[in-house]
């Protein structure tokens, strides 16, 4: 399945849930979940442009772009889900989750999100954090031009938390780095419906160090899987 380019899997019937990976990462990350949901679900995986199956673009990847290419995948899941989806999204995917959500409520029925921040405020820390996204960006082998899409430039989304009423879930390692476990658990305490699960002996990646124990979570939490 192929919408905008984009390199798209989705499988299963029933309420849609799309998955969002993190940077430098792909779908494939997210395939024990998606297999175990599309039981009754229709499960929807993509790879960001410059990614995994998705082609890089000829300028430089950037928030607008990304979040363009969701609301793609998501208007193709809801035609298939017949109503709004839930969004899972790791890390960089959780951030562009949340930024998305902002932008169309209305399509988002809940949210998931994992190893996930709410951006910065502070120049400092922001600064800091797009440094570390160059790194990052060098050990997976992304050109400068898609590194871009993971580069902070305001604080659009820690400004605006308390729109997003929908019910969310946010999912983290107790091992993870402490900047993204402070970052669960403020969004935790921030977003109007949240509740936050801490997996232990897992790390930034908990879907797929401890794929039963996330699944569990999820379907802990079964009315938002369900749409209800």
């Amino acid at each position: 399945m192929s919408t905008a380019g984009l390199h798209i899997e989705a499988r299963g019937e029933g309420p849609a849930v799309v998955f969002t990976h993190g940077f430098g990462r792909t779908g494939d990350a997210w395939r024990p979940l998606a297999d175990a949901l599309a039981a009754d679900h229709h499960t929807v995986v993509w790879d960001m442009r410059g990614h995994g199956r998705s082609p890089a673009p000829a300028g430089l990847y950037t928030r607008a772009d990304a979040l363009a290419d969701l609301g793609a995948v998501v208007d193709a899941a809801m035609a298939a889900g017949g109503g709004p989806v839930l969004l899972v999204g790791h890390s960089l995917g959780g951030y562009f989750s949340l930024a998305y959500t902002l932008g169309r409520p209305e399509t988002v029925r809940g949210l998931v999100l994992l190893s996930t921040g709410p951006g910065f405020r502070n120049p400092e820390s922001m600064a800091k954090y797009n440094r570390g996204v160059a790194t990052m960006a060098a050990a997976a082998g992304l050109a400068d031009n898609v590194a871009n899409v993971g580069v902070h430039t305001d604080s659009m989304v820690i400004d605006r938390l308390a729109e997003i009423t929908c019910p969310t879930v946010m999912i983290c390692g107790a091992d993870d780095r402490p900047v993204y476990v402070a970052g669960c658990r403020y969004l935790s305490e921030r977003l109007p419906d949240a509740r936050l699960v801490e997996i232990a002996g897992a790390g930034h990646e908990p879907h797929v160090e401890k794929p039963e124990e996330v699944l569990v979570a999820l379907q802990a939490h079964e009315a938002l899987l369900a749409g209800r």
